[in-house]
C-alpha cells in the first residue's frame, strides 16, 4: 500500500537531495520479468517517520478542453520504514556516502496493466470489433512501452520509482521523488508464418491489391528498334502524339495491362529486414504480342507510418457528457528510398523478393505497436514502385498494408507470472472463449490454421463471427 501523496508536489532525483534513489545497474530499458534492483539513500537528520517506494506505470493524455489527466496502468509498492522510536541512526550506511542510510528495494517489472481507467468515462471506442479493439477499456492488456512526444500536449507513457517519506520535523512537508525509468514490453504471441509474406489471396484478388497499369506503345513489339530506321521511329512518334497524319495513323498500336502489388509480412521486427514479395500479373495483351512485355524498375521507395491514436471519452454528467476527443498524429519513417539509371535498371517480374534489390530494415529503435487506455500505435507499410515497360514509365503505390511491429525478444518461461498470466488467454483474443490455445505446426501457413484458432495467430483476412461486430469486447477475466 503506497503512502498518501496528493498534496505533495515532486522532485527530481538528486543526489543532494536528503532522499535520493540509487537504481544499480540500471539498463537501457526494462522489460517483462526483470527485476529493478536499487536503494534509497536517506539523510538521518531528516527525521523520517515513514517511508515507501513505488512503482509505477501511467499515461498522460489531454482532453478537449486542454486539460492534461493522468490514467494509471499498474503500481506497486513497498513500506522501506516506518519509525518505533530512535531506530533509525542505527540502520545500514552507505559505503560510498556514510552520512546517509540504506533503505534496499527491489520490483519484478509486470507485463499487463492491473489497474482500471477512471471510471467517470466510458472507454469503450465505438469502432471496436470483438476480437480486436483499438483501444482498451479493462485490465490485463500488455503494458505499452515508454512513450512522450515532442509538444507538451502529446502523450506520455511513463513508468516511475516514486520514493515518499514523511517526516518527524514539525510543519515539514512531505517528500516525493521520482525517477523515471524506461519500458520495452516483449513480443506477443504470433503464428511465425506471419514473418513472411502471404500469398495465398484466394479465389478473388483483395480490391487494395489491384495496381493495374495500360500501356500503349509500338516499341512493345519484339525488337522494335531493330526493325526500324531512326526516321521512322520518330514518324511513329509523330504519329502517336497526333501530330503527323499517315497511314501509320490506322495502323494497329499494341498495348498490354497487367497488374502489379507489393506484399510483406504482417508483423515486423524491429531491427530486422521486412521481407516484401512483388507480384506481377499479365492480364491481357494485344494479339500481335507472343510475350508479356519485360518490366523494369526504376525506383523502389518504402516506408514505414506511424500512427498515434488518442480516444479520451467525454465526462458523464447525469444525462450529458462533454464531447470525446479524437486525435491522430502521423509520422513517416523512410526505410528505403533507391533509384535505377537507364543502364542499372533491374527486371520486374513476379516473385521477386524486394530484399534482393535493397535493404530494407525496421530500425531498431522503433516503438513497436501497442494499444492502451485512449491511446494506440499503429503503422502501415507503404511501397511505391516507379518502372518502365517499353518507352513509357509509371509510377505508383504498390502497397499500403497495416502491419504490426515487434520487438525482438519474446518472454521466457521462468520469468514471473503475473496476476493476469496465469489461466486462459484474456477473452477477447479468442473467438470462442471457451475453446483452448490452439495447437498447429510452426511450418504451416495462417490461412491453412482454419477460424478456431485464436486471433493473435490469424492474419488480417480472418474475420470474426458476423455477431462480433455489434457486440463489444468483454473484459478480461482475472485469475487467481
Amino acid at each position: 500500500m503506497a503512502l498518501s501523496a496528493s498534496a505533495t508536489g515532486s522532485r527530481a532525483n538528486r543526489r543532494d537531495n536528503s532522499v535520493y534513489i540509487d537504481v544499480l545497474n540500471p539498463p537501457v530499458f526494462y522489460t517483462s520479468g526483470d527485476r529493478i534492483q536499487g536503494r534509497l539513500l536517506v539523510e538521518p537528520a531528516s527525521r523520517p517517520h515513514r517511508i515507501s517506494i513505488s512503482l509505477k506505470g501511467f499515461s498522460v493524455l489531454v482532453d478537449d478542453n486542454a486539460r492534461s489527466f493522468r490514467v494509471d496502468l499498474c503500481g506497486s509498492s513497498q513500506y522501506l520504514y516506518t519509525s518505533t522510536g530512535d531506530d533509525f541512526q542505527r540502520l545500514t550506511r552507505n559505503a560510498t556516502d556514510p552520512t546517509k542510510v540504506e533503505l534496499p528495494f527491489s520490483f519484478d517489472v509486470p507485463q499487463h496493466a492491473t489497474l482500471h481507467p477512471p471510471a467517470e468515462r466510458l472507454w469503450v471506442h465505438p469502432t471496436d470489433s470483438y476480437n480486436h479493439p483499438r483501444f482498451q477499456h479493462s485490465p490485463g492488456f500488455p503494458l505499452p512501452p515508454s512513450l512522450s512526444g515532442p509538444t507538451p500536449t502529446s502523450p506520455q507513457v511513463l513508468y516511475h520509482l516514486e520514493a515518499y517519506m514523511e517526516s518527524d520535523v514539525p510543519k515539514r512537508e512531505p517528500l516525493k521523488i521520482r525517477q523515471e525509468i524506461k519500458y520495452m514490453p516483449p513480443a506477443p504471441d504470433f503464428h511465425p508464418a506471419l514473418l513472411q509474406p502471404d500469398l495465398n489471396f484466394g479465389n478473388k484478388l483483395p480490391k487494395h491489391c489491384s495496381r493495374q497499369k495500360l500501356i500503349r506503345s509500338r516499341k512493345l513489339y519484339p525488337n522494335y528498334s531493330e526493325k526500324h530506321s531512326k526516321l521512322g521511329r520518330f514518324k511513329d512518334k509523330l504519329v502517336d502524339n497526333e501530330m503527323l497524319f499517315s497511314l501509320q495513323s490506322f495502323a494497329e498500336i499494341p498495348y498490354a495491362q497487367f497488374n502489379l502489388f507489393a506484399t510483406p509480412a504482417s508483423v515486423l521486427v524491429t531491427g530486422s529486414m521486412v521481407p516484401v514479395i512483388v507480384t506481377v500479373q499479365h492480364l491481357k495483351r494485344s494479339e500481335s504480342l507472343p510475350y508479356p512485355p519485360d518490366l523494369f524498375l526504376k525506383r523502389l521507395k518504402v516506408q514505414l507510418n506511424a500512427m498515434t491514436n488518442i480516444f479520451v471519452p467525454g465526462e458523464q454528467f447525469g444525462r450529458h457528457a462533454t464531447r470525446a476527443v479524437n486525435t491522430s498524429d502521423k509520422k513517416s519513417i523512410v526505410l528505403c528510398d533507391e533509384k535505377f539509371e537507364k543502364e542499372h535498371e533491374l527486371p520486374l517480374y513476379d516473385g521477386l523478393n524486394l530484399l534482393d534489390v535493397a535493404n530494407i530494415e525496421i530500425p531498431k529503435e522503433s516503438t513497436p505497436s501497442f494499444t492502451s487506455y485512449g491511446i494506440n500505435l499503429e503503422y502501415e507499410l507503404q511501397i511505391e514502385i516507379s518502372g518502365r515497360c517499353a518507352d513509357r514509365e509509371w509510377t505508383g503505390i504498390a502497397c499500403t498494408q497495416p502491419v504490426q511491429v515487434v520487438t525482438s525478444w519474446k518472454k521466457t518461461p521462468n520469468q514471473a507470472i503475473g496476476p493476469f498470466e496465469a489461466g486462459p488467454e484474456p477473452e477477447y483474443q479468442e473467438l470462442d472463449p471457451m475453446a483452448q490455445r490452439y495447437e498447429v505446426d510452426t511450418t504451416r501457413l495462417p490461412t491453412e490454421l482454419g477460424v478456431d484458432a485464436p486471433a493473435y495467430e490469424l492474419d488480417s483476412r480472418h474475420m470474426a463471427p458476423r455477431m462480433a461486430d455489434t457486440v463489444p469486447p468483454p473484459e478480461y477475466t482475472l485469475s487467481h
